[in-house]
C-alpha cells in the first residue's frame, strides 16, 4: 500500500498532451485547424447568448420600431445559427477523424503485441500494461479517452478565455462576483483531485481483478475447455471463482462510486451558495439604481456563463489529468523495453545449413522465480548432428529450446551460432534460421496454400504452393481433402490437420535438412 502512495506517473500532463498532439498531427494536420476554430466559434455562440436578451431590451426601452428590432435582434439571431451549425460541422468531422485516430493508434498497440520479445508476453508487468490501455480506446472513436484528449485541450483553453472574457463583463457591475465564483469552484477541484489520485493508486487492483474476471468470462465457455472443464468438475469452480472475484471488484466500485456521491452533495451545496450570492449581489445593484434592466438581464446570464467557464477549467483539468494518467499507460506499454536486435545484424553468410550451435555457460531464470530453470548449461551440436534432449516434466526442456531459437534471452552465458553471438543478428533473421514443431498446436483459419507460401490470397503462387506440397511428399494426403490444396485450416479438419502436420514433420527428418531450407527460401 505504502509503494503505490508514492507511485507517481511516468510522463508529466504537459508531455502527454504534447505526445498525442503529435500523433494526430501525424495523422491530420487538419484536425489541429478545425479544433482551434472551435474557441472563437464556442466563445462567440457564448457571448451573444447573454447579449441577445439584453439588445432586444434595450430596443424597447429606446423606443425603437419594429422593422428596426427585427433587422437588428434578427441579424443577431441569425449569426448565432451560422456559429452553432459551424460547430456541428466541425463536431461531425472531428468524430470522423477521431474514429480513424483511434482505429490507427490501436494499431500501433497490436504491432507493439505482435512484435516486441517472446518474453515479453509472458511478464505479469507486460501483460498487466496491455490490459490496462484497453480502457483508453474503450467506446471507440470521438468517446474514447484516447481521442477526447485534443478537444479537451482545447475546450479547456476555451475556458480559461472565456473565464477571463466573462469576468472581465461581470467586473463592470461587481468584481466581487468572479472571486466568489472562483474560489467557490476551487474547492470541488481539490475534492475530484483527491478521488482520481485514489484511483491512480488503486488501478492495478482493479486492473488485476478485471483481467482475472475477463480469464474466466473468455474461457468458461470455449471449445478447447468444454471437454476438461466437464470431466474435473471445473464448472463449480468457475462459478465460485467468478462470484468470488465480482465482490471484490463490486466493493471497489462501491469505494469509488461513495466518494463521487460525496464529492456530489458538496458539488451541489456550493452551487446552491455560489449562484445564491451572485444573484444577491446583482439583485441589490439593480434596486440600487447602479445598473439598468437591459444590462442586469445579461450580467444575471453572464453569472451562468461565468461559472460554466470556472467549472469548465476544473472538469477538464481533471478530465486531461485522468486521461493522461491512462496515456502513461499506453506509453509505458510502446515503449516496454526490448532486448532483441531489430534495426541492424550481421548478415545471413552462414545460412547454409544445417549449422554449429554452442551453447557456453547457459543459464536462465523466468521472471520472479527463486531459482534457475537452466543452469550453466554447456554444449555443443555439430552441423547436422542429431540429439535427444531426455527429462522429466518441469526440467527446462522447452526452455532450452526457447532459448535456442531466440523466443528467450539467456539470463547469464551465451548462444552462438556457427560462432556468431545471437545478439549480433537481426532476430527475424535469426528466427528464419529455424524450423520448430513444439507440442501445441495451433491452426490459423487460412487454407494450405496460404501456410505453405506464407502470403494470402493475392499474393500466392498456388502452382508454386503445389509443387513444394509435392517435393515434401504431401500431395496424396492433400488431394484427398474436400477442397484440396485451398482447404481451411479450422478445428472441424483438425484430425485429418494433425495427421497432415506430423506427417510433414516426419518427412522433413527424412529429408535432407539442405533441400527443403533451399525449397522454402525461395520466394512463392
Amino acid at each position: 500500500m505504502n509503494k503505490s502512495k508514492k507511485e507517481k506517473p511516468t510522463y508529466s500532463l504537459f508531455s502527454n498532451i504534447n505526445y498525442i498532439f503529435g500523433l494526430q498531427w501525424k495523422h491530420s494536420k487538419l484536425f489541429f485547424s478545425f479544433v482551434l476554430l472551435l474557441i472563437p466559434l464556442t466563445l462567440g455562440t457564448a457571448y451573444f447568448d447573454i447579449y441577445l436578451p439584453k439588445l432586444a431590451i434595450a430596443e424597447i426601452l429606446n423606443g425603437e420600431t419594429v422593422n428596426h428590432m427585427i433587422i437588428t435582434v434578427g441579424s443577431l439571431g441569425i449569426l448565432i445559427a451560422v456559429f452553432n451549425i459551424a460547430n456541428k460541422l466541425i463536431d461531425t468531422y472531428m468524430w470522423n477523424v477521431s474514429l480513424r485516430f483511434n482505429s490507427e493508434t490501436i494499431f500501433l498497440t497490436q504491432r507493439k503485441a505482435l512484435y516486441t520479445d517472446y518474453a515479453n508476453t509472458e511478464s505479469s508487468k507486460y501483460r498487466l500494461l496491455k490490459s490496462r490501455i484497453g480502457d483508453l480506446f474503450w467506446m471507440g472513436g470521438p468517446d474514447s479517452e484516447l481521442t477526447r484528449m485534443p478537444k479537451a485541450t482545447c475546450e479547456f483553453i476555451t475556458n480559461i478565455i472565456g473565464y477571463f472574457l466573462f469576468g472581465a463583463i461581470l467586473s463592470f457591475a461587481s468584481p466581487l462576483i468572479a472571486v466568489l465564483l472562483t474560489c467557490t469552484a476551487l474547492i470541488n477541484y481539490f475534492v475530484i483531485k483527491a478521488i482520481q489520485n485514489y484511483q491512480y493508486r488503486h488501478r492495478n487492483d482493479t486492473s488485476l481483478l478485471d483481467k482475472k474476471l475477463w480469464y474466466l468470462a473468455n474461457n468458461s465457455g470455449t471449445f478447447e475447455s468444454a471437454k476438461d472443464i466437464r470431466l474435473f468438475g471445473m464448472n463449480k469452480w468457475f462459478i465460485s471463482m467468478y462470484k468470488t472475484l465480482t465482490k471484490e471488484r463490486l466493493k471497489w466500485d462501491r469505494k469509488f462510486a461513495g466518494k463521487y456521491y460525496l464529492s456530489n452533495i458538496i458539488d451541489a451545496v456550493i452551487i446552491l451558495l455560489r449562484d445564491g450570492l451572485a444573484y444577491v449581489v446583482l439583485i441589490y445593484l439593480f434596486m440600487d439604481g447602479k445598473i439598468t434592466v437591459d444590462n442586469f438581464i445579461m450580467y444575471f446570464l453572464a453569472v451562468g456563463k461565468f461559472a460554466d467557464w470556472v467549472s469548465g477549467i476544473i472538469n477538464k483539468f481533471i478530465e486531461m489529468n485522468k486521461i493522461s494518467l491512462t496515456i502513461c499507460d499506453l506509453r509505458d506499454f510502446l515503449n516496454y523495453p526490448e532486448k532483441n536486435n531489430r534495426d541492424t545484424g550481421c548478415a545471413l553468410q552462414d545460412f547454409n545449413l544445417p549449422c554449429e550451435i554452442e551453447l557456453k555457460n547457459l543459464s536462465y531464470r523466468y521472471e520472479n522465480a527463486d531459482k534457475d530453470t537452466l543452469s550453466d548449461i554447456s554444449l555443443k551440436i555439430k552441423p547436422g548432428e542429431k540429439i535427444a534432449i531426455v527429462g522429466l516434466n518441469g526440467a527446462g526442456k522447452t526452455t532450452l529450446i526457447k532459448n535456442i531459437c531466440g523466443l528467450y534471452n539467456p539470463t547469464a552465458g551465451s548462444i552462438k551460432i556457427n560462432g556468431h553471438d545471437v545478439s549480433e543478428y537481426n532476430i527475424y533473421d535469426y528466427y528464419s534460421m529455424f524450423s520448430v514443431v513444439f507440442q501445441d498446436l495451433h491452426f490459423l483459419p487460412v487454407s494450405i496454400a496460404n501456410v505453405v507460401s506464407s502470403r494470402n490470397d493475392g499474393q500466392t503462387d498456388k502452382a508454386r504452393a503445389a509443387e513444394c506440397i509435392e517435393f515434401a511428399g504431401l500431395s496424396n494426403k492433400i488431394k484427398h481433402l474436400d477442397k484440396g490444396i485451398d482447404t481451411t485450416l479450422n478445428f472441424r479438419e483438425k484430425v485429418k490437420q494433425a495427421k497432415l502436420i506430423l506427417a510433414l514433420s516426419e518427412l522433413l527428418e527424412e529429408k535432407e535438412q539442405t533441400k527443403i531450407n533451399s525449397c522454402k527460401r525461395k520466394k512463392i
